[in-house]
């Protein structure tokens, strides 16, 4: 394609994060508030100084009081380019 020292990359990503640990004082229930994600990502750098990324995020976010995880998911493009 005219890049003949272009490089193709892929990537994964894993997050979690708890922002409260530990228990209610006052009914002895867990605090959740807690959020996982996942994040695959297509990488092309056609010239050192550039890259083109392609990816997807998967997330799972929870509430303090532990109600059923919000899901949502986005795909994500950027162009990069470093002077």
């Amino acid at each position: 394609m005219g890049f003949p020292n272009s490089v193709l990359s892929f990537a994964c990503r894993f997050e979690q994060v708890d922002w409260n640990v530990g228990i209610f004082k006052e009914t002895g229930d867990n605090i959740y508030d807690e959020v996982f994600s996942i994040m695959p990502a297509l990488s092309w750098r056609p010239i050192p100084s550039t890259v083109i990324r392609f990816s997807y995020r998967y997330q799972k976010q929870w509430d303090i009081l532990g109600n059923p995880p919000a899901r949502t998911g986005a795909f994500q493009l950027g162009v990069s380019s470093y002077f």
